[in-house]
């Protein structure tokens, strides 16, 4: 009696577990309702291929009939050429939509990462993989208890520890269309503990959506221009309170010759925009545009131009194919004589009286000394006031001169609407000499005028070992400045803004993987810079061609954050925008 109790003790027991437990041998079934696909750019065909368009954002599917622990996941894939990383992933053990191991067989690389509502951590990669377009690759990743083994055309590339936590596998595709077929899975079945289910989204660009002290409402582009790329953002509100963002468009590339000064506008505090139009353009690349509202309401746009597209530029025709990029930039170069160039080279502005529709000619702003990427801020007495470097150090860069200078950093006033500058600060002194020994560390600063009239600026300082960028303070109007000294803060350039609760906000890019990796950044401070609160990161990117946000504050407190950067889906950089508020500041 208590022998056959046992006995049907365990084979309950035994029951229970092989519900749970089980070696699937067989291969699965690949039809259509087999797979869970998370948005209309990822397809099914009869035979179970997997056609997965990723070119403007990750695409996945996911294997809904088992739940794996040990597993071998294999297919062949092949991609199509994008400008990006053309990638599949092969994805195992994911217990939800964003948690999951995956391997990122891009064209370079294979990289094991595990993504959770945390975000993206990369564990291990193998470098030297090839991957080309059009050409079909064999690939596989096998889990034994707490051991991956990736493969890539019947080699294997490595061995890692990873989690043993079972859930469903899956394929996705990066920056490429990517066909994905004889896809082979076995392993041991093992049941979830919750439902698999699609997670609610809780990142954005790569960042949390909540952080403990902001929100991020939503990243997107907001300027971008096909095979061309946009640089160098800034935004302000018009008198009709319609947001204009400036930047460099129409480029090659981050140097080049042809950039145009461009506009996108927005009606809707930022929802949507325009498309992108030129407002300014010299004989020169122009770059770096800043905007600010005048007293009266016009808008003030500031740009500087550039040379230096020729760095590295051969002389003759011949050293290039035809039709190729430098050949164009060699012909721009000749069609002008070193005269005309030197002429046309320095400072620009453009006025609008009707919110931006139309614009006056270019003006070169002769009298103006400085160049900032931002451009002039208002102050409260309705004058202008330029923080910036001081141009005549570019102009013996730009053209041959006197390289061994260093870098003078100065501040002038305008009380006309930008039109004739006068001197405040001939030179800023730095703390401990750095700039004195060091030619071109400090350049591209912001400056703000705190509520109690005290001016505080932050300057982009290239020194390899920290990156930070200097701060120094004005309490007399500009003419006298505290000694340039190291900040906390690191990034490049500033953007400065004082909130409507005084609280001084500064936004920056991270081209470093140091202190959070790269992208855009803003930290708060409630005493004028002398502390700071916090730092977030608003934004993720890719690679160090980024940067250089600014920050405006809309009417019910929420910011609105512009920039540029590779977007998602790959290419060239672009004007990009991320919505925001701070928790504590927003009126209902």
């Amino acid at each position: 009696m208590g022998m056959r109790k046992i006995g049907i003790g365990i084979a309950t027991v035994c029951a229970l577990f092989c519900a749970v437990t089980r070696a699937v041998a067989d291969a699965p079934s690949m039809s259509r309702e087999a797979w869970t696909t998370l948005s209309a750019e990822a397809k099914v065909t009869a035979d179970g291929t997997l056609l997965l368009d990723g070119t403007r954002a990750p695409t996945y599917a996911f294997y809904n009939v088992e739940t794996y622990g040990d597993v071998s996941l294999e297919a062949t894939y092949t991609v199509k050429k994008t400008n990006g990383v053309m990638a599949v992933g092969f994805m195992i053990g994911s217990t939800d939509s964003e948690t999951f191991l995956r391997v990122h067989y891009d064209r370079w690389s294979a990289i094991l990462c595990k993504n959770d509502s945390d975000g993206t951590r990369e564990l291990t990669r193998a470098r030297g993989k090839k991957q080309e377009p059009e050409k079909w690759y064999s690939a596989k990743v096998v889990r034994r208890g707490k051991t991956l083994e990736v493969f890539f055309n019947g080699a294997k590339l490595y061995d890692a520890e990873v989690t043993d936590t079972p859930g469903l596998v899956g394929f996705y595709a990066s920056q490429t269309v990517a066909t994905v077929k004889d896809i082979r899975i076995s392993g041991t079945h093992v049941a979830l503990a919750k439902p698999w289910k699609k997670a609610e989204a809780r990142r954005i660009c790569g960042v949390p959506k909540d952080q403990p002290h902001v929100e991020i409402l939503w990243t997107r582009v907001i300027a971008e221009e096909k095979g061309r790329q946009c640089s160098w953002a800034s935004v302000a509100k018009a008198k009709d309170h319609s947001l204009v963002a400036v930047f460099s468009g129409d480029r090659d590339a981050h140097i080049c010759p042809f950039g145009k000064v461009q506009m996108v506008r927005s009606n809707d505090d930022g929802e949507t925009w325009s498309e992108p139009c030129t407002i300014g353009k010299t004989k020169l690349d122009d770059r770096d545009a800043g905007i600010v509202t005048l007293p009266d309401g016009r808008l003030f746009v500031t740009w500087f131009n550039s040379v230096a597209y020729r760095g590295g530029l051969k002389k003759s025709p011949d050293s290039y194919p035809p039709g190729s990029t430098r050949l164009k930039w060699l012909e721009f170069d000749r069609s002008t004589t070193e005269a005309e160039k030197r002429a046309n080279w320095g400072y620009y502005g453009v006025w609008s009286s009707d919110n931006g529709a139309t614009w006056t000619a270019p003006e070169k702003l002769v009298s103006l000394r400085s160049q900032t990427p931002h451009g002039p801020i208002l102050l409260k007495d309705g004058s202008l006031m330029q923080f910036g470097r001081r141009f005549e150090n570019c102009l013996e860069r730009m053209f041959g001169g006197n390289k061994n200078q260093h870098t003078t950093i100065m501040v002038e006033r305008s009380v006309d609407g930008g039109h004739t500058w006068q001197t405040l600060c001939e030179e800023i002194a730095d703390a401990t000499g750095e700039n004195d020994s060091n030619k071109h560390w400090m350049h591209e600063p912001h400056v703000a005028e705190l509520p109690g009239g005290e001016l505080y600026a932050l300057v982009r300082c290239d020194r390899a070992k920290d990156v930070l960028m200097r701060e120094t303070r004005s309490t007399d109007g500009g003419k006298t400045w505290s000694p340039m000294k190291a900040s906390p803060l690191s990034g490049l350039p500033p953007h400065l803004l004082v909130l409507k609760d005084g609280r001084l906000l500064a936004t920056y890019g991270r081209r470093t993987q140091t202190r959070g990796g790269l992208g855009e950044y803003i930290s708060a401070s409630s005493d004028g810079g002398r502390t700071w609160d916090f730092e977030v990161k608003l934004a993720a990117a890719k690679n160090t061609d980024l940067g250089y946000p600014a920050t405006i504050e809309l009417d019910s407190g929420i910011l609105l954050t512009v920039y540029y950067q590779q977007p998602p889906t790959g290419g060239k950089p672009c004007i990009m925008a991320t919505k925001w508020r701070l928790r504590e500041n927003v009126q209902p």
